[in-house]
C-alpha cells in the first residue's frame, strides 16, 4: 500500500485525509495559522499561512521539504504523514453512516478473518459518529473503545506512530475509563511499543495491564496480558519466560474458545523454540498451528506460519525447504487488499542469506533490491530489520 500511495503521490493535487491530519495536529497544539508560519520559520523553513490553509483543504500537497518542517513542527514524524496517505486506500470501505455499536461489532468480525483494511474503516467511522454526538461527554467510553480497536487495525497494518497517537487519545481520559477498557489500551500500546524496540516500557505497561484484568477478575483481558508479556519477554530472548506464559495464555485462550488468538499464540511458542535451537519441536508445533489457520482461513496468519517455518527449516540446513515455504508465505502476504510488508521483508532476507551461503551473486543482488524496497515501508524493529540495519549501514562506512 505505501509504494501504491508513494507511486500516486506525485499526481496528486492534494489529499483531504491528510489536510485533515494537519488540521487536528494544529488545534492540538492551540496554534493558528500564523502561529504555525512562526515555528516553521524557527525550525529553518518557511510555510506561510495561506499555504498551509490549501494543506489543509487537500487543494494542494506538500513537497517532502515541507512535510519534514511541518513534521518539526508538530514533533511527528514524517513517515506518519504517509502513513496517512497511504490509509486513503482504505476511504472507500467507510461506510457514510450508521450504529457506531454496530460498527465497531462488524469491524471486530473483520479483524479476526484477517480483513485488516475493512476493520480499521468501521472502526474509523464508528470514532467520528461518536465524535459528532451532542452527548459526546457521555460516550468517552465508547469513543475509547473505537479508538482502541482503532489502534489495533493501524497496527496489523504497520501504522505505529499513528496507533500509539490513538492509544494515548484514549489514554488521556483514564480516570474516567473501565478498567477493562484502560487494560485493553494499555495491552494495544504494549504491543506498539515492542515493535518500536521499547521493551523496557512495554513490560511495565503489561504489568499494569494484568494487574488491572486480574481485579476484574477478567479471563479474556488476563490471557490478552499473559499473551502480551510473552512477546515482550520473548523479544527480550528471555525464551522459556516467554514460553511459560504463552502457554498459560493458550489454555486461557482455549477455554473461551478465541481460537484466533490460541492459533497466534502457537505460532509464537514454535517460533520461541526455534529460537532456542530446538527447531525439530518448532517446526512440529509450527506445522500444527499451520493447520489451525488454515481451518480458520485466516490469511496473514498462515502467511506468517509459513515464514517462521522458512526460517525455521533455514536454521537447520534445509534450503530446499525453507525457500518452498518462503515461496507459500509471499503468495499470501501479497495476493489480497492487506500488504503484508513485515513477513515480505523476513522472507527477503532469509532468501539474501541463502544466495549469500550459496555463493548467486544474481539471486543475492534480486533478494537484497527486495529488502531496500521493502524497508522504507516498515516501521517496525525486529532482528531481521536490525541485521539489514546494520549491514546497509557498515557498507556506508566502509564506501
Amino acid at each position: 500500500m505505501r509504494a501504491q500511495a508513494q507511486a500516486t503521490a506525485p499526481n496528486l493535487k492534494g489529499s483531504a485525509r491528510l489536510g485533515s491530519y494537519l488540521r487536528q495536529l494544529r488545534t492540538g497544539y492551540g496554534y493558528s495559522l500564523r502561529r504555525v508560519e512562526q515555528r516553521a520559520r524557527a525550525e529553518g523553513g518557511e510555510i506561510d499561512n495561506s499555504q498551509l490553509s490549501r494543506y489543509e483543504k487537500g487543494i494542494c500537497y506538500p513537497s517532502f521539504d515541507k512535510l519534514r518542517i511541518l513534521a518539526s513542527v508538530f514533533n511527528v514524524s514524517v513517515q506518519a504523514f504517509s502513513d496517512v496517505v497511504d490509509l486513503e486506500a482504505f476511504e472507500d470501505l467507510k461506510p457514510e453512516t450508521g450504529d457506531p455499536d454496530r460498527l465497531v461489532a462488524d469491524g471486530i468480525c473483520a479483524l479476526k478473518g484477517g480483513d485488516t483494511g475493512l476493520a480499521f474503516a468501521l472502526f474509523e467511522r464508528a470514532t467520528e459518529l461518536l465524535l459528532e454526538r451532542e452527548d459526546r461527554d457521555r460516550a468517552v467510553e465508547a469513543i475509547a473503545q473505537a479508538r482502541v480497536n482503532q489502534a489495533t487495525a493501524l497496527l496489523r497494518l504497520g501504522k505505529l506512530a499513528l496507533a500509539e497517537q490513538e492509544l494515548r487519545t484514549a489514554l488521556r481520559d483514564a480516570d474516567l475509563l473501565s478498567a477493562e477498557i484502560r487494560a485493553r489500551a494499555l495491552l494495544a500500546l504494549v504491543n506498539v511499543l515492542t515493535e518500536q524496540g521499547d521493551f523496557f516500557l512495554a513490560e511495565i505497561h503489561s504489568e499494569r495491564a494484568l494487574a488491572l484484568a486480574d481485579s476484574e477478575g477478567a479471563p479474556l483481558l488476563r490471557a490478552r496480558g499473559l499473551h502480551a508479556l510473552g512477546f515482550v519477554l520473548s523479544q527480550r530472548g528471555l525464551h522459556p519466560a516467554a514460553i511459560e506464559r504463552y502457554r498459560e495464555a493458550a489454555r486461557l485462550y482455549d477455554g473461551l474458545d478465541e481460537r484466533v488468538e490460541s492459533a497466534r499464540v502457537r505460532i509464537n511458542i514454535g517460533t520461541c523454540y526455534v529460537a532456542l535451537g530446538k527447531h525439530r519441536e518448532g517446526v512440529r508445533l509450527l506445522l500444527s498451528a499451520l493447520e489451525e489457520c488454515r481451518a480458520l482461513g485466516h490469511r496473514r496468519l498462515e502467511a506468517r506460519t509459513w515464514s517462521n517455518l522458512g526460517e525455521a527449516y533455514f536454521r537447520l540446513g534445509d534450503r530446499r525447504r525453507a525457500r518452498g515455504c518462503l515461496r507459500e508465505s509471499d503468495a499470501l502476504a501479497s495476493s489480497d487488499d492487506n500488504h503484508h510488508a513485515d513477513i515480505q521483508f523476513v522472507n527477503a532476507f532469509y532468501e539474501w542469506k541463502m544466495a549469500e551461503s550459496d555463493e548467486n551473486p544474481t539471486r543475492e543482488k534480486i533478494a537484497f533490491g527486495r529488502l531496500k524496497a521493502l524497508r522504507s515501508q516498515l516501521e517496525k524493529r525486529f532482528p531481521e530489520v536490525e541485521a539489514f540495519d546494520e549491514y546497509v549501514e557498515r557498507g556506508r562506512c566502509h564506501a
